[in-house]
């Protein structure tokens, strides 16, 4: 890893589902994770180990992703990896394009509300921590050959929600590094609030993509803002 991942400073911004307010820290990789037992900021970084490179130096994620965390944390009672958390959607474009087929259009990771865990010291398989995840995940994928996968996704839905003006979530997040992905905004844009800024990028992709320019972004917008994969 040619990326000193433990001293990169990280913006962390972390939805609190409680509060509907968005915690804002800045702070070293190697610093504990906010609101997160046994979790480190670096482990949450949008990284990829495939191209050893770091995409952004910020992290989106939410009070209800890093619970869920933190019950399975403990349940496991030994120290485990994580190996992907939040992804961006550059990120995951070029996964999509490296490994054809094997990643969703529709990623947990790019809202910050998945994790892909490993045993740290091999005092657990992925076998048992797997049939675990079960139980305190509201998704676990079927394969865990290579790691276990547990998301925080709004149960009964493998898409991302409907997103608007006033609109404050993770998946704001997602829909404005989709339009920055896309030309619509600038980095700095993404903030996870949706407001005038990100209501008038997606009225212009709407027209540009010839769809109907309401600035609401539900099935038909995400479709097209996101890359296939």
């Amino acid at each position: 890893m040619s990326t000193d991942l433990k001293n990169t400073i990280f913006s962390v911004n972390i939805f609190n589902t409680n509060t509907s307010q968005w915690e804002r820290y800045t702070l070293k990789g190697l610093e504990p994770m906010p609101k997160a037992e046994n979790l480190s900021v670096y482990e949450l970084a949008d990284y990829s180990s495939d191209f050893d490179k770091l995409y952004t130096t910020y992290i989106f994620t939410d009070t209800k992703t890093l619970n869920q965390w933190n019950n399975y944390r403990k349940a496991i009672g030994t120290p485990i990896r994580v190996t992907r958390a939040y992804c961006s959607v550059k990120h995951n474009k070029d996964l999509a394009s490296k490994y054809p087929g094997q990643v969703a259009k529709y990623s947990q990771h790019m809202a910050g509300k998945a994790l892909d865990m490993v045993p740290y010291y091999g005092n657990i398989t992925l076998e048992q921590m797997y049939k675990i995840a079960l139980s305190y995940w509201i998704f676990v994928e079927p394969d865990y050959s290579s790691h276990v996968h547990g998301d925080a996704r709004d149960p009964g839905s493998p898409y991302y929600p409907i997103v608007q003006y006033g609109s404050q979530n993770v998946y704001v997040a997602t829909c404005q590094d989709a339009l920055y992905y896309n030309g619509y905004l600038t980095l700095t844009d993404i903030d996870g609030i949706f407001g005038d800024i990100t209501k008038n990028a997606v009225i212009k992709f709407q027209k540009d993509h010839n769809l109907t320019p309401d600035g609401i972004v539900g099935s038909q917008t995400w479709s097209a803002l996101l890359p296939d994969t």
